[in-house]
């Protein structure tokens, strides 16, 4: 018979296993949330909180009054960055830290609750949970938020074990007088204080904790002290309150004259936010979640059940009703202010560690059921142990089947979040690099809405003059008007749009922007968008066509036309100014087309858009109507020196299909563009590469290349089929002034080394060669390579050999791997 431990020594061993479990969580909690820290631009919330940092205590709350945030969590950053610093990881810490500590909560709360299994399961779940890591990297408010909730339910739940203690000896003569204030209560004080304090949101946790405490005494009337105990937490929220009086009134008043959030119709489409950002975080909202939300929903949903196995406390009712309680207080919150907006869906992070208990309770409560099931059905006594193996096993093929399930799907949105551009906060950070590398000395910086000066001046550190408009809200348009027309002076207007709906609601900045301006670059960078903009030339046209009255199809006719900058270097931006007149009623919607193109036909720079900078759409002309439609095209740095086609015409925006004119072609030919060769190589950042990737072959060095299926660079992911064209893009660069016609060789080989499509070319065409550069120079070149229609679907190697003119091998570089889709997935568009 094989010898069983004594107990004490068997607890030991328990008590060292839980603590080495505890220990691996947090580590890998720790090293998700301090994982590149730095790696991601702050955003503008998170500006702010970097501006904060730099003021006294006392400005901090003078600001934070304004703010529609407590000063709290200022206060906390300030004293942290003192050592940590302001950089982005130093401000980001400090979340990461509450992060890690918001796990530890989590664990000990789920001990307590519903035993070690249970809190170490919901403290593995948080520590993966991708909605705690994307908020443990933000230098913001909310893991603090969470923290103070956690702590406050722990708090509460430790006053409820205490109080059941002593009430347990009071029917007898000699029971001991219940405490007004034991330990717990003073965690409470603190952590209701510290939540006022930093974020409006926390009173649900109160009122919650407030109810659940009620029922508890009306269930526990019959063992006495009930009025002491409804004047403890009397006491308890009157310290809360009593703290906050100095704040209360601001509070009331930011509260009331903060623009109220938009209620949203769609109780569904709320619904599935809600859940879609409790289990899969914020990256889950851009992302085909799919199944996956409705998954880890229904593991959620089990824990709501009241497993007796999860609940074995002598007052199992509260052990279930808590974190039930916790979530749905928190959903109910939100759907009663309307807060089901991207911009609000943040506070349910304070539902977090609750929600991670639910799934916890969702994997184990089945899986212990089914063990007690085993162990009660056991007909004899014998068979006991047999039932009860066949149940422990059942249980725990569920518990790690479900907790596994979790874990691999929050694996996936953490590895997207990490790894994945579009999930990547706004990039002011790129954005202010850009600005810095390709603005000239009369430029100027637009920022709409002023919310975004923070975060710009954290990065930008340039002399370019920065308008925050509007001033106030609402918007003052007249005001506005005359601060916009000082930008008529500059050359160019690099506008930063974000929060528009708020700040600029009726889009008078970007109408007037639109209608006086030649828009050259529109892109999302998260949730902001660069918009550049060129002013009109403060010198004579180059050409001016009137009278041309030539129809695009039935419904439009273009009028005429001014170009402006035909003679330019690369890296500036050619104006082209369209007339349009609608003789009837567009029914489509349709996009205006600019392309400059080489004596090959290969398109050297585009410009796609609705008209007047897509804020007048086709379909919503008149019969009659003028339209005055501005558009630039930057010629992009690098672009090598010569003349280029320029041709213009209008799309269909859903088909892309061409209107044709009168004689059959699809475009119009307007005069040529002289391109000229800069002075001074282009900044790396200015080029905007898609893959930064430095070859170097000698003479000649690849500083990086686009790749992309043909015409669609605004949409580089878009799957590449047979019969395709793969467009790319390459960036050469002069060691030395070549003295040899160099070609290149790009080769599309499957696994097995045998080519599926090659390209044999100069290197930017055989208008420019190599023998014309100089030394330093910076040429791109605009390549096709056809992909033959009967290549099978599959993965395929590019590479990319360069050869001199006397075609001597020099080196092959894999320009990475390109997938070929299969032509059944293929969509009409």
């Amino acid at each position: 018979m094989s010898q069983r431990l004594p107990r004490p020594r068997r607890r030991q061993r328990d008590t060292a296993l839980i603590v080495l479990l505890v220990v691996l969580i947090l580590l890998l909690a720790a090293v998700l949330r301090f994982n590149r820290l730095d790696a991601q631009s702050l955003w503008a919330d998170e500006g702010n909180s970097a501006a904060m940092v730099g003021r006294s205590p006392g400005q901090i709350a003078l600001h934070a009054a304004n703010d529609i945030h407590p000063p709290l969590y200022y206060w906390l950053l300030k004293l942290w960055t003192g050592f940590a610093g302001t950089g982005e990881a130093g401000l980001r810490s400090l979340s990461a830290l509450l992060g890690v500590l918001l796990v530890l909560v989590t664990i000990g709360l789920g001990m307590r609750i519903g035993g070690a299994l249970l809190g170490l399961v919901a403290g593995l779940i948080a520590a993966v949970s991708p909605l705690e890591v994307y908020y443990s990297q933000e230098a913001r408010m909310y893991l603090l938020l969470a923290l103070e909730a956690a702590v406050a339910a722990y708090g509460f739940w430790w006053l409820i074990v205490t109080e059941d203690g002593e009430l347990h000896a009071l029917p007898g003569t000699d029971a001991p007088r219940l405490k007004l204030w034991p330990a717990p209560f003073f965690l409470l004080a603190a952590a209701f204080v510290a939540g006022l304090y930093t974020h409006y949101f926390f009173p649900v946790m109160i009122g919650l904790l407030t109810a659940l405490y009620g029922i508890w005494i009306v269930t526990t009337r019959a063992r006495g002290a009930v009025g002491r105990r409804i004047l403890r937490w009397t006491i308890l929220c009157g310290v809360a309150l009593l703290s906050f009086i100095p704040w209360l009134s601001l509070a009331f008043r930011q509260l009331i004259h903060w623009p109220t959030a938009t209620r949203t119709a769609d109780l569904g489409a709320a619904l599935r936010a809600a859940l879609t950002m409790l289990n899969l975080g914020p990256v889950g909202q851009h992302a085909a979640a799919g199944w996956w939300v409705w998954a880890l929903t229904a593991l959620a949903l089990l824990g709501a059940v009241p497993w007796p196995a999860a609940c074995r406390r002598p007052w199992r009712w509260l052990c279930w009703l808590l974190p039930v309680a916790w979530v749905a207080a928190s959903l109910g919150m939100m759907a009663a202010f309307g807060l089901f907006r991207e911009a609000y869906l943040k506070f349910l992070l304070i539902a977090g560690p609750a929600y991670a208990l639910l799934m916890a309770r969702g994997a184990v409560g089945p899986a212990l059921t089914l063990g007690l099931i085993g162990h009660a059905t056991a007909p004899t006594e014998a068979d006991h142990p047999r039932a009860m193996r066949i149940g422990d096993l059942i249980g725990a093929a569920w518990c790690i089947g479900a907790l596994t399930l979790a874990l691999v799907l929050c694996a996936i949105n953490l590895d997207r979040y990490f790894g994945d551009p579009k999930a990547a906060r706004d990039d002011y950070r790129g954005i202010a690099e850009f600005i810095a590398v390709t603005a000239g000395p009369n430029d100027a910086v637009l920022l709409v809405a002023p919310g975004q000066r923070e975060v710009f001046s954290y990065y930008y550190k340039g002399d370019l003059p920065i308008f925050a408009l509007p001033r106030q809200r609402p918007m003052d348009a007249d005001a506005t008007v005359v601060e916009l027309s000082q930008l008529l002076a500059r050359d160019k207007v690099f506008a930063v749009y974000w929060a528009t709906q708020e700040a600029d609601p009726s889009n008078l900045i970007q109408s007037w922007l639109n209608n006086r301006g030649y828009k050259t670059l529109d892109q999302w960078r998260g949730n902001v968008r660069l918009v550049v903009y060129v002013m009109p030339e403060r010198r004579p046209t180059d050409e001016v066509v009137s009278g041309l009255n030539l129809p695009f199809g039935p419904d439009i006719v273009l009028r005429g036309y001014r170009s402006g900058n035909l003679n330019l270097t690369a890296g500036e931006v050619t104006q082209l100014q369209l007339v349009w007149q609608a003789v009837g009623k567009p029914p489509r919607r349709y996009k205006v087309f600019m392309q400059l193109l080489d004596a090959h036909d290969q398109v050297i720079a585009q410009r796609d858009a609705e008209p007047v900078g897509d804020g007048r759409p086709t379909d919503s002309w008149e019969p009659g109507e003028t339209i005055v439609d501005n558009h630039g095209v930057l010629i992009p740095p690098g672009t090598p020196p010569g003349d280029y086609r320029r041709i213009i015409g209008l799309y269909d925006y859903e088909t892309g299909e061409r209107l044709r004119l009168a004689d059959g072609k699809d475009h119009l030919d307007l005069a040529p563009v002289r391109v000229n060769r800069a002075l001074t190589p282009p900044p790396l950042a200015a080029l905007n590469m898609m893959h930064e990737q430095r070859f170097d072959f000698g003479a000649i060095s690849l500083l990086g290349y686009d790749r992309y299926k043909r015409g669609y660079g605004h949409a580089p992911e878009t799957p590449l089929f047979p019969g395709d064209r793969l467009h790319l893009t390459f960036y050469w660069q002069a060691n030395v002034r070549p003295r040899a016609a160099w070609w290149f060789s790009l080769t599309l080989s499957d696994g097995s080394g045998h080519a599926v499509a090659n390209l044999r070319w100069p290197l930017v065409g055989d208008a420019y060669p190599t023998t014309a550069w100089t030394k330093g120079e910076v040429v791109r070149g605009e390549h096709d390579l056809q992909i033959a229609s009967e290549t099978p679907p599959g993965d395929y190697r590019l590479s990319l050999t360069l050869l001199p003119d006397d075609e001597t091998e020099v080196s092959t570089a894999y320009l990475g791997a390109v997938k070929i889709s299969d032509p059944k997935q293929q969509r009409n568009p």
